[in-house]
């Protein structure tokens, strides 16, 4: 068999349309918008100290993964919902905020979005800037059940 630049063409199109597809790159209506309002509740609660609305977010069975902290770890349910509870109230406490944010991708997959920013502010009393990636997933119920962050410090 003779390979082409047409056929290497094809072949990569079924690969990327096929990928796609495994990967579920369309969304649910309903877990997007439940998605959409957890992200934007998650970075109004950064910018202003009040937690609450992304709490509401977030269902008693989830799972919250963070990397390093006093909630450091994966959190399956029950003590999932406790963990994330326990993480914004301590930034809460600390005074601790993000007010600045440029969303770098947002990619939503099935009852996945996938947050990636860079983002600035106060961490423990300093100035910080961060790159950050963030995975939240929508369950059943309409809410969260599925939270994982990671991150990056960028040195001034």
């Amino acid at each position: 068999m003779k390979l082409t630049r047409r056929a290497v063409t094809a072949w990569g199109g079924a690969l990327f349309v096929s990928t796609a597809a495994a990967w579920g790159a369309t969304s649910d209506a309903g877990a997007r918008r439940v998605l959409e309002a957890a992200v934007d509740a998650f970075f109004a609660g950064w910018a202003s100290g009040d937690w609450t609305a992304f709490l509401d977010c977030c269902d008693e069975t989830m799972t919250f993964q963070f990397p390093v902290g006093e909630q450091r770890g994966r959190h399956g349910p029950p003590e999932g919902k406790r963990a994330v509870t326990a993480w914004t109230a301590a930034h809460q406490a600390q005074g601790n905020r993000i007010t600045e944010s440029t969303i770098d991708l947002k990619l939503f997959a099935a009852d996945w979005v996938v947050v990636c920013d860079r983002g600035s502010g106060t961490i423990g009393g300093a100035p910080y800037t961060g790159l950050h990636a963030i995975f939240m997933r929508a369950g059943p119920t309409g809410r969260l059940v599925e939270f994982r962050e990671y991150f990056g410090e960028i040195a001034a």
